[in-house]
């Protein structure tokens, strides 16, 4: 109406997008649909709302991004914590650090990701109250943990590879890329030797022979043990000399004559 003006203030342009200037959006002279918000007769104030008369994508969210939707999206922006992807204009999904791999562990996405990268992701949590989206890359493939658990049972014998010594152990890698712990107490099967005479027998990248004592893919841990590897071999060899023993003598086989028979 002439001589009657309103205000849309900048944080009414847009339900998504972030506008620095109203000229980003209007132009003078430019005739926009708008909503009244609210009115002061007195101080002759009108409170108009760009945005309003659209549809606010967040509430069609969760009907356009379901969990569980594969996408190939941009990374638009990257931070300590993880890297935000692209949907659309003005909606972001965040990837955190511990959703690119199941088996390998990054402190960073410096060396994996950078600003413009398409990405494969599928969506895993979407929250429009608290407008949160989340993606994950890992969860393009199967869980590996639950693969491994399935396979590899407790008393199970797998090969791994060294990956790191340390003070309090030695970290292996499984197949299908689990990495788990040998306990210092796990290492050796002599109780003469110790923990810091046993583990100079080891190197990085050796390849040993280990006995699955505990796998826990929801909490993505799984521990080894090399001292229940050696002392099940012990108990199988026991096993086969009783076994092939025959006749009276065969149950007074003991695991003493079983040693004693290996060194001669």
């Amino acid at each position: 109406e002439d001589g009657i003006e309103g205000l849309a203030h900048i944080s009414e342009f847009s339900w998504v997008k972030k506008i620095n200037k109203p000229q980003e959006v209007v132009k003078i002279g430019e005739e926009v649909d708008c909503m009244i918000l609210g009115y002061d007769i007195q101080a002759g104030r009108v409170s108009l709302g760009l945005k309003q008369v659209t549809e606010n994508p967040w509430d069609s969210i969760v009907e356009s991004y379901p969990v569980g939707t594969k996408l190939t999206k941009k990374v638009v922006k990257i931070t300590n914590a993880g890297a935000f992807i692209e949907l659309e204009e003005g909606i972001d999904a965040f990837l955190q650090l511990d959703d690119w791999s199941w088996t390998k562990r990054i402190k960073s996405f410096a060396n994996e990701l950078e600003v413009g990268q398409e990405i494969d992701c599928v969506i895993v949590e979407n929250n429009p109250e608290s407008k949160r989206i989340r993606v994950s890359v890992k969860d393009l493939e199967g869980n590996p943990w639950v693969e491994f658990a399935k396979t590899y049972k407790s008393g199970s014998i797998v090969e791994a590879e060294i990956t790191s010594i340390m003070d309090f152990g030695i970290f292996v890698k499984a197949p299908l890329g689990i990495e788990g712990l040998i306990n210092k107490s796990n290492l050796s099967d002599s109780r003469e030797e110790s923990f810091e005479e046993a583990v100079k027998k080891y190197t990085v990248g050796d390849t040993i022979s280990v006995y699955v004592v505990d796998v826990n893919p929801g909490k993505e841990k799984a521990a080894f043990s090399v001292k229940e590897y050696k002392q099940k071999m012990q108990r199988d060899e026991m096993s086969q000399y009783l076994s092939q023993g025959g006749g009276e003598n065969a149950d007074a086989y003991t695991l003493g004559d079983m040693l004693k028979n290996k060194t001669n």
